[in-house]
């Protein structure tokens, strides 16, 4: 799925893995989830919650990768997916996540403002390339998941 959403240009760069093999030692030991059809079984969605490489710390800053199937866009799995996704990422012990996207997928920046909690904290002019060759920006954005003390919040 990931590799369809790169070719259409939605959401990762067709330059951003250069193999499965790559994909795979990004993501291993990340912690993941399916969203199935609970009457066919089929695969709606899924989340790989990583640690970020944004932070620079013992990897306790969530970075999750989130995927709907295209023909189940528009539903709010991408919503959902998210939500579940800080979920278990505070169950996890992280003590927050950064997510970025690109800066032409509206849909996923509209879900990452509509949750609310995540602050716009950077822009990137150069986040990926897409299929047709141009070159698209990404924009960041972070929740933190602790108060002043250390203990995870339970509020967003």
């Amino acid at each position: 799925m990931i590799q369809e959403a790169a070719k259409n240009g939605e959401g990762y760069g067709i330059d951003e893995f250069d193999s499965e093999k790559e994909f795979r030692k990004e993501i291993k030991g990340s912690h993941s989830f399916a969203i199935k059809c609970p009457d066919s079984g089929s695969f709606l969605a899924g989340v790989i919650i990583a640690v970020s490489k944004f932070y620079r710390g013992h990897g306790s800053i969530a970075d999750p990768f989130v995927i709907v199937e295209r023909t189940e866009r528009k539903q709010r799995l991408g919503e959902f997916a998210l939500r579940k996704s800080i979920e278990f990422a505070k169950r996890l012990g992280y003590k927050g996540m950064y997510v970025d996207t690109f800066s032409n997928n509206v849909a996923m920046i509209k879900i990452i403002e509509s949750i609310g909690g995540f602050v716009q904290v950077g822009c990137l002019p150069v986040g990926g390339k897409l299929q047709d060759g141009h070159v698209v920006g990404s924009v960041i954005f972070y929740c933190n998941f602790v108060d002043d003390n250390n203990n995870v919040v339970n509020e967003t």
